[in-house]
C-alpha cells in the first residue's frame, strides 16, 4: 500500500473544513444584519423564511408516511443477516476450518443493507425537517434561518412553534 495521494488528502481536508465552518456558523467574510432590533425584542425573536417545496422535501415527506413498514422491514431484514452470519460462522465451525465462500452472500447482503439504510436515511432526514417550524395563524411552511438570508421576516418566538 502506497502513501494517500496529495489530490486526496487535500479533497478530505477540504471536506472537514466546509464541514465544520458549516456546522459552527463560520463566515469568510462578515455578515450584515438585514434589520435592526432593540436589545429587548432581539433576545425573544426568531427570523423565518418561508419553505420552498423541493423534490426531496416531497420524497421525504412520503417516506415519513411509511416510516414505520420501512423500520419494520430493516429490523426483519437484521434478524435474518444476523441468522446468515450465524449459519456461515456454524458451516466454518463444522468443517474445522475456514472458508471464505461461506461468508460471500452474507456479506454482500451486509453491504446493500448498509447502504440502503443510509440512502434511506438522508432521503428522509432534509435539512427542512429539521428546520421547519409553524407560525401561530399563519397556514405557510416556515425553516429557521438567518439574519441576513434575503425573505426573512422576524416573529415573536411565543408564536414559533417545532
Amino acid at each position: 500500500m502506497g502513501a494517500m495521494k496529495p489530490v486526496m488528502l487535500f479533497t478530505i481536508v477540504l471536506m472537514a473544513a466546509i464541514i465544520l465552518a458549516a456546522s459552527f456558523g463560520l463566515h469568510i467574510m462578515p455578515t450584515e444584519s438585514l434589520f435592526n432590533l432593540s436589545p429587548e425584542t432581539a433576545a425573544s425573536t426568531l427570523y423565518l423564511c418561508p419553505a420552498a417545496d423541493s423534490v426531496w422535501d416531497s420524497i421525504a415527506a412520503g417516506l415519513r408516511g411509511g416510516l414505520r413498514y420501512i423500520n419494520m422491514f430493516f429490523f426483519f431484514s437484521a434478524f435474518l443477516l444476523v441468522f446468515g452470519w450465524m449459519w456461515a460462522l456454524y458451516q466454518n465451525l463444522l468443517k474445522d476450518k475456514f472458508e471464505k465462500k461461506a461468508f460471500d452472500n452474507t456479506w454482500g447482503f451486509t453491504k446493500a443493507w448498509f447502504w440502503a439504510i443510509i440512502i434511506v436515511a438522508v432521503l428522509v432526514a432534509t435539512p427542512n425537517r429539521f428546520r421547519s417550524v409553524s407560525v401561530a395563524g399563519s397556514d405557510e411552511r416556515w425553516v429557521l434561518c438567518e439574519e441576513n438570508n434575503p425573505g426573512a421576516v422576524t416573529f415573536p418566538a411565543n408564536a414559533v412553534k417545532r
